[in-house]
């Protein structure tokens, strides 16, 4: 299937080629005109019209006449340009140059677009291979992204790990502690810096050397991953029992 999507006074309808036929959003077709096709399906004419269709096409109804959840209304190409006539004869026209275009060239443009393409090919060209190389940006993105996907699989025990280990009951993080005591987790960690019991080296707090040894705290490593989907490693600090119990004492 071919989706092709233009403009109609600055609302989009999408075309969709295949098999030979072309299929049109009804729903899209409507906006510009605050209808809705549901409305003109209920009409007589529009019965008798899409029953003889039926019986001259030798075609099923839902071949010409297909809702798709999400997706709204479509219309095979004579239905649509029946509905296009009730809904502008003007719009109707549109529709019909749009439909012979896509038949005859597999793709569509306004007249304005084609006179461009004739007069400028080598200007075409140019836009062409641009369009080729946006296409294969968004391909090596798409890939990329895939490869993400798949490095995240790959840490999920590890990071599994860090949840149910590392942050176990038999450890506490700042930010636990601090909840405990009422207070943020920048608000403890400067209380404690400012009572000479933990200082911040190369963006990780330690203990100074009289709280040192003490099994006060424990350090972990854990791998994570980028953006890019390159991996890194952090060192997490967490406090022991001893030391949750100490901060209390400290704190109150």
């Amino acid at each position: 299937m071919n989706n092709q999507i233009y403009e109609y006074n600055g609302n989009a309808v999408t075309f969709q080629l295949g098999n030979g036929d072309v299929m049109v959003n009804a729903t899209d077709m409507a906006k510009p005109f605050s209808k809705r096709p549901a409305k003109w399906l209920e009409l007589p004419s529009t019965s008798q019209f899409i029953e003889a269709l039926i019986a001259v096409r030798k075609s099923d109804r839902s071949k010409l006449v297909n809702s798709i959840n999400g997706a709204g209304t479509w219309f095979h190409e004579d239905v649509a340009l029946e509905f296009a006539r009730w809904l502008s004869p003007a719009f109707a026209i549109w529709c019909n140059d749009r439909i012979k275009e896509l038949l005859r060239f597999g793709i569509t443009a306004s007249q304005p677009t084609i006179d461009t393409i004739l007069d400028d090919p080598d200007n075409a060209i140019r836009l062409l291979q641009r369009l080729k190389e946006e296409r294969a940006e968004k391909e090596r993105f798409a890939t990329q992204a895939r490869l993400q996907q798949e490095q995240l699989k790959i840490a999920a025990p590890k990071v599994q790990y860090f949840d149910q280990v590392l942050m176990s009951q038999s450890t506490y993080s700042t930010n636990q502690i601090a909840k405990e005591l009422g207070m943020s987790a920048v608000s403890l960690n400067r209380k404690l810096q400012e009572l000479r019991v933990q200082y911040r080296q190369n963006g990780q707090w330690l203990l100074y050397a009289k709280y040192q040894d003490k099994g006060l705290t424990k350090t972990h490593t854990y791998t994570f991953y980028h953006a890019d989907g390159s991996p890194g490693t952090s060192m997490q600090t967490v406090w022991t029992e001893a030391g949750r119990r100490m901060i209390h004492e400290l704190i109150k």
